[in-house]
């Protein structure tokens, strides 16, 4: 069996969501962001499918700000 890479995940924030789930942001190998949803609960602690993962290449960190800039400029619109 061949030896496996290993990949450099750094942790760069969490978002609380709810009492037993939260948002957490990582940076994997420099050119992916990825979001998952964490969930700690009496009956499960880890990861779930929820959740996406950016690549952060061919203008696509740019595009993803925009859209936040748009989420945000729309949120505002409704408060």
């Amino acid at each position: 069996m061949g030896k496996v890479e290993e990949i450099e995940q750094r942790g760069i924030g969490r978002i609380k969501l709810t009492d037993t789930q939260e948002l957490v942001r990582f940076l994997v190998g420099n050119e992916k962001l990825d979001l998952r949803v964490w969930v700690e609960s009496d009956t499960y602690r880890g990861w779930t499918k929820q959740g996406f993962r950016l690549y952060l290449f061919e203008g696509n960190c740019e595009e993803f700000k925009k859209l936040i800039e748009k989420v945000d400029k729309a949120y505002e619109e409704i408060t």
